[in-house]
Order: structure tokens, then C-alpha cells, then sequence
């Protein structure tokens, strides 16, 4: 008999592809989307291009780590098997056996390996005992990680090696995308202590406020100080019914969406969930799945299947079962479904925050969402196929025409023949009918508002009646008040008079509280004016509105130091396809890229995607000052954020320093002022006098103590009851108030 731990499948090509689930001639594929997968799962922006014997995976995400026992542990394939998976979330890979297949591959194949991060390069050698050596040396990367890999010639590079990783990277942002907590109704008793034990030494607090409603002060009168390896089944099953108990079980739709991504495809959404059975505690697992078709002309059925936004390495097979079925083979599939005569191309993408697989490669089980994929893919090939017929004139239907010549009556609907205001969103509902009829698909929204956009600028005005939501906010010195800026809104403001002489237009609304809380609007007479990033339509129309008065007005500009913020500025003075350029001049004052590194500002970098090969768009007045600064702001960016606060402030002061000043009125103003103030003066004064020499405070008294020895006769509780039977929207104090008032009356009539 022969004895060999498991991990060494992993060091020879002849025995990975059982840990890794795929032949040796995908396994150069496998290793490059389990890094982009890792890098998605870590937050950043992913980049993946080949090299001539190798792979070069960046992004901007959180890093890795800068300590290289940490680093030479998590890329060894000796190590336990470290796997974020065990916290349910809707995510693609894992710091798990996918890792250490990636390392394996480097092993068997005499490749090498590089990880940089944090400043440092961590170049790393997998030995044959299963640990892996670890050399550093500086490196350029501050932001995110870059992985360098090259295999040896005894794996193969296919053509298509990055197909997947590139599918998942274009596949990353579309639609919604989940961003909030794992949920302790998507674990079953077993998982939930199978996670405790697997955190051993960690405190149990650290891994409550991971879950959804759990606040840090619930976690720790939750944990009471026990680390997660203390947990037993009776605990664990117990702690598991206490985080149900103050967290609601979410709605399948938090876990988001990939929408109508794909043209000419036809789309359909199915979501739902499933239970988990268990011996103990059942789970509940949410899903959400995405289906695209689209009818081709060839022979041929083709089907890509994504599970979290990554296609699956396991094999899937689609062949032609009936003149309008096809069969689906593979990940527990052998089913026939639905999807018409024509040759279809279909995609799907399955959204959850568990999905159970059957193989160390991964390979998911399908069989469970069965119905809800037939569902879906019947409607998806349905649509396709309305998709692909033509109009009478043989030219395909377009969504803007459906959406013009339908905009009359859709207008008409909308305002209810003219009677009200209508929104953009409720315009949309009222087109959206037209749109599903002929077009056969759930229309686009921001396409919808896009092709508005352009009518009305066709037209030279709004389309009448429509208001628009406000899309951020306008701040009043001295009054405080916060003025939403949305269509309606914008029509009706009037500028206050004599209040302030400047407003300063900001990016981020964040900075607002800081400048409030210091007082800088009011010690400025500066009023502060955003819109979330780019001026909306309201905020352009609010600078012209102010600045078309009699008072003298200055507007300022700040944003951060990088290619889209320097056009916030040009955008603020130029024309747009809704608007004319401003009538007011606007003062930019940064922040700029010279001045950023001048005052030593953290510098962020990074890359563009391989498939951008244009410039990023550049404000002119960047270009007039210098080209450099252009061509540095296509990988390099300082945000105002890299200011802590005393610095933000020091430096919009000495920036506004040179326009600083504060409102004072013309004479006649100050005169009227000051009459009417001391008016208010004199009648305040006389109204204290007359009633202290009419002894109003001992009558007041006088009358409540008489009113309160009669209220001890008064059944109040009685009062209150009759009085909610009869108006039920009523709040207790109101009918005791009406009472009151009564008694008041007849108290002082006797």
C-alpha cells in the first residue's frame, strides 16, 4: 500500500486537472480567471493581457498583503484549504483550492510566479514539498495588486486562454451589483457551525458583524467574549437563531441583476429562492437568474453559463432535441428546453450566495434551479425572436422610433391629458407598454432618458410639463436652509436677498458637512451648490438663476484631480445637448494636478482597460497649461479626499483668499434694515410691558390651577378612547387637546 497526502495532485500535470476540474489543454485558462475572479471578488477595477510565455492580472483593488510569511503561506499548495466561500456571499472566487491550483500549476510546469502590492514584489518559488519561497524587493505598485505569471511549455496557451477572465471582467458592473452583508438566513445549522469552527482562533465578535442588522454593540453582547472555535452545535444552533431574530430575511432581489446588457438580445429575469434542508436549522438561499438569447444564422446552438457574473469551468453541452427544444448537458443537466425553431446563442448568469458544487474543479449543480431555467430561457428565446423580425419596410425597429412616435400620447397619458407635472421615470412607464408590444423586451431606462435628452435638444426646450428629481442640493449661509435641486424645485427659487455673494460648486457632497460645521459658508457669505459629480441640468439652470439679479454674484468650482473631474468645470460653462453654455462666469479653483504633487498629495494610478484604446477625455484648460499634465492624468489621480480635513480647509481658504468678502447691502437697504428691526424692537418691548402691568403671568397661573383641581373629575382615559373611536387617524393627545381647549374656555369664563 502507498501512501500520499492530498495536496500532491496538485504538483503534477499528470494528477491536477482532478483538483483543478478541467483537462490539462483549459487548465492556462482555469489559472487565469481564478486571479481575475480573486481580483473582482477584492473590489478593483481588473486588467488582463497576455504576454508572450505568460499573464499579467492588475487591479485596484484593497492588496493582498505587504508580509511575505502571509504571502508564501497563502500560495502554497501544502497549506489547509482557506476559502472566504464559507461566508455566503454572491461572489466568484475564493482564497481557496482555486489558489493553490494556480500555484500548482506553477509547480508541475517549472513556471514562475510574481505578486506586487503595497510597494513591495514578492517573487515566489513553489517547492515540491508544498511550501513556497518567498524573495521581496520594491515595487511600483502602491494601489491594488499586479500578478505576473508564466507557465512552462508543458501547458499549453490556447488561443482563447483569457476568454473567460475577459467575459467575467465585462460581466463585472452591469446591471446592480450586490454590496451588502452576508444574511443568517442563507445557512442551514450545519454551515453556520461549520463557518465558527472553521474561524477557530478568531473572537467571535469579528465574525457577527459580518452578517446583515448586526450592529457592533449586537455582536458583542452576542459573542460574550467566546473565540468561534468554542462554539459547540448547540451554541452554534442557538447563536443562529439569535442573529434571525433581529435580521430580516432579505428579498432574492438585494443580490441585483446584470439587466438588459446585451443588444439584440432577448432578456428575462427570474428570481426566487430555495431551501436548504438540514437536520437541524434550515437556510433559505436567494437567486437571481439573468437569460439572454439571440437568434443566429447558422446551424448551430451555442450556450455560455456564468455563475456570479463568471462562466463555469464545468462542461456544458447544448444540442438540438426537437425542431423547437434543445438538450443541455452537464453540472447535473440533461434536460430538454425550450427555445424555438431558429439556431440560438444563449447566455446565462445565475446570481447566489451558495452554490453548491460536485467537484474539487467547482463544477456547480444545476439541477435545483431546473424550473426556473426553463422558465427563463423559454422567455428569453421568445423575445429573441420577436427581436429578429423586421418591420414592414424590411428595416429593423428601432427603440428611439418606438419611443418618438410614441411620445405624443405617451405625454398625454402621463400628465393626464395635460392636467399635471409628470416625471422623466413616469414618462418612461407611459412609453414602456409601446416598447414591450413591438419591441418584445423589457426596455432600458437610461437609454430612454438618453433619447429624451436628444428630443428635447432637437426641439430647443423641455417637453412641456415634465420635471426631472433633484439631484442634489443647494446650501443657504446664515438661513441653513437646504434647497433639493430637482426641476420643479429650480422653477419655483427665488435667490434671497442680501444673503450671499458667492457660491462655490462642489463634486462631493460629503465636504458640505465639514464646511457647515466650521462655519465657513456663513464666515464667507458663500452658498455651496452639488449635484453628485457632473452638473445636472437643475444645478446649471440654478447658477443661470442666480446670477441673472441685480446683486453682484461670483461662482467657484472645485473637484478632484483627475480627468473626469477637470471637465466637471468644463461642463459647468459649456453648452450641452439639453442646455446653452452659462451665462455666468465660473472661477475654477483646483484641484490641480501641478499643484497636488506641489503639496505632496497621495498619488493614485492605475490602468485602463485593454479594450479602451482612446484617451481619456482632458478639460482644455488642463492641455493650454501644460500637455504633460494631460498625458499624466490618463493613469494618475489625486482626489480632494487625500486632503485630511484641517488641510482641505487651509487650502480652499488660501485658494478663495483673493475673492473672500463679505455681503453688505446698498444704503437705502441698510436703512429700511434698520428701521424695520427696530420696529420689531419696540413692538416686542411694549407687548412684554403691557402684559406684565395687566398681571398676565399670575392669570395664567390663576387659571391653570383651577383648571387643574377640575380635571381630577374628568374620566381622561375615557376622553381619549371615545375620542380615537371617532377620528381613528388621530394621534392620543389630539382629543385630549380638543377637551382641554373646552375647559380652558370655561375656566376663564367663570
Amino acid at each position: 500500500m502507498f501512501e500520499r497526502e492530498d495536496w500532491t495532485l496538485l504538483r503534477s500535470l499528470s494528477t491536477i486537472g482532478q483538483k483543478a476540474g478541467v483537462p490539462l489543454k483549459k487548465l492556462a485558462s482555469l489559472i487565469a480567471k481564478e486571479l481575475t475572479d480573486n481580483a473582482l471578488d477584492n473590489g478593483g477595477t481588473v486588467t488582463i493581457e497576455e504576454m508572450a510565455d505568460g499573464i499579467v492580472i492588475t487591479d485596484n483593488g484593497s492588496g493582498i498583503s505587504a508580509d511575505p510569511e502571509y504571502i508564501a503561506k497563502l500560495f502554497s499548495i501544502n497549506r489547509p484549504l482557506i476559502s472566504s466561500k464559507l461566508i455566503r456571499l454572491p461572489m466568484r472566487g475564493a482564497l481557496g483550492n482555486g489558489l493553490r491550483v494556480v500555484v500548482g500549476g506553477v509547480l508541475a510546469s517549472r513556471g514562475t510566479l510574481e505578486v506586487e502590492n503595497f510597494g513591495r514584489k514578492f517573487t515566489l518559488t513553489p517547492k515540491d514539498d508544498g511550501s513556497t519561497d518567498v524573495e521581496t524587493e520594491a515595487s511600483d505598485v502602491q494601489i491594488g495588486t499586479r500578478i505576473t505569471i508564466k507557465l512552462g511549455d508543458s501547458i499549453p496557451m490556447a488561443d482563447n486562454m483569457l476568454e473567460w477572465s475577459e467575459l467575467a471582467i465585462s460581466m463585472a458592473s452591469l446591471g446592480t451589483v450586490f454590496k451588502g452583508k452576508t444574511s443568517p438566513w442563507w445557512y442551514e445549522e450545519e454551515a453556520f457551525f461549520e463557518m465558527c469552527l472553521a474561524a477557530r482562533q478568531r473572537p467571535l465578535v469579528d465574525l457577527l458583524v459580518l452578517f446583515r442588522s448586526i450592529t457592533p454593540a449586537m455582536a458583542k453582547d452576542l459573542a460574550r467574549e467566546r473565540l468561534c472555535g468554542e462554539m459547540t452545535r448547540d451554541s452554534a444552533r442557538n447563536l443562529l437563531i439569535s442573529l434571525r431574530e433581529v435580521s430580516k430575511k432579505p428579498k432574492p432581489t438585494v443580490l441585483g441583476k446584470m439587466d438588459d446588457c446585451f443588444p439584440g438580445f432577448g432578456y428575462q429575469n427570474i428570481s426566487g429562492e430555495i431551501p436548504i434542508r438540514s437536520a437541524g436549522i434550515s437556510g433559505y438561499l436567494p437567486f437571481s437568474i439573468d437569460a439572454y438569447a439571440c437568434c443566429n444564422d447558422s446551424d448551430k446552438d451555442f450556450i455560455m453559463f456564468m455563475v456570479n457574473r463568471t462562466p463555469i469551468t464545468g462542461d456544458i453541452k447544448i444540442s438540438r432535441h426537437k425542431s423547437n427544444q434543445v438538450a443541455i448537458f452537464g453540472c447535473g443537466l440533461a434536460h430538454a428546453f425550450e427555445v424555438g425553431r431558429k439556431s440560438v446563442t444563449i447566455y446565462v448568469n445565475l446570481m447566489t450566495p451558495y452554490m453548491p458544487v460536485t467537484t474539487d474543479g467547482k463544477e456547480p449543480d444545476l439541477t435545483r434551479y431546473l424550473n426556473e431555467l426553463q422558465q427563463a430561457l423559454k422567455k428569453a428565446c421568445s423575445k429573441a425572436r420577436r427581436l429578429a423580425e423586421k418591420d414592414a419596410s424590411g428595416k429593423a425597429i428601432s427603440q428611439r422610433n418606438v419611443i418618438a412616435d410614441n411620445l405624443v400620447d405617451a405625454i398625454d397619458k402621463a400628465s393626464g391629458g395635460g392636467l399635471y407635472r409628470y416625471s422623466l421615470r413616469q414618462l418612461f412607464y407611459a412609453v414602456r407598454p409601446y416598447m414591450l408590444d413591438v419591441l418584445g423586451k423589457e426596455p432600458d431606462y437610461n437609454y430612454f432618458a438618453q433619447v429624451i435628452t436628444e428630443i428635447e435638444s432637437e426641439q430647443g426646450a423641455d417637453l412641456p410639463g415634465i420635471y426631472r428629481d433633484a439631484r442634489g442640493i443647494l446650501y443657504h449661509p446664515h438661513t441653513h436652509e437646504e434647497i433639493a435641486l430637482g426641476t420643479i424645485n429650480v422653477e419655483k427659487y427665488k435667490r434671497p436677498e442680501w444673503n450671499f455673494r458667492s457660491v462655490l460648486f462642489a463634486e462631493k457632497q460629503g465636504f458640505f458637512s465639514l464646511l457647515v460645521d466650521t462655519g465657513w459658508p456663513e464666515r464667507n457669505d458663500c452658498a455651496l451648490l452639488t449635484s453628485k459629480g457632473f452638473a445636472s441640468r437643475a444645478a446649471r439652470d440654478v447658477i443661470d438663476m442666480i446670477g441673472d439679479t441685480e446683486e453682484e454674484i461670483r461662482f467657484f468650482c472645485i473637484a478632484d484631480s483627475d480627468a473626469s473631474g477637470s471637465l466637471i468645470y468644463q461642463t459647468l460653462t459649456e453648452a450641452t445637448k439639453a442646455r446653452g453654455a452659462r451665462n455666468v462666469k465660473v472661477i475654477n479653483l483646483g484641484l490641480f494636478p501641478w499643484e497636488a504633487v506641489e503639496m505632496g498629495l497621495q498619488v493614485e494610478t492605475f490602468r485602463k482597460p485593454e479594450d479602451v484604446k482612446r484617451e481619456l477625455p482632458v478639460a482644455d484648460f488642463i492641455k493650454d497649461h501644460d500637455p504633460y499634465w494631460a498625458d499624466w492624468l490618463q493613469t494618475r489621480r489625486v482626489e480632494l479626499n487625500a486632503m485630511t480635513s484641517p488641510e482641505f480647509i487651509r487650502w480652499l481658504d488660501r485658494k478663495f483668499e483673493p475673492y473672500a468678502g463679505k455681503v453688505i447691502p446698498d444704503r437705502e437697504t441698510l436703512r429700511e434694515t434698520f428701521v424695520q428691526q427696530g420696529q420689531q424692537a419696540i413692538e416686542q418691548e411694549l407687548m412684554q410691558r403691557i402684559l406684565r402691568e395687566a398681571g398676565f403671568e399670575s392669570q395664567v397661573q390663576e387659571a391653570v390651577d383651577a383648571m387643574r383641581e377640575d380635571s381630577l373629575t374628568v374620566d381622561l382615559d375615557q376622553v381619549v378612547r371615545e375620542g380615537l373611536e371617532e377620528q381613528p387617524v388621530h394621534r392620543w393627545d389630539n382629543p385630549l387637546g380638543k377637551v382641554a381647549g373646552e375647559y380652558a374656555k370655561r375656566t376663564l369664563e367663570s
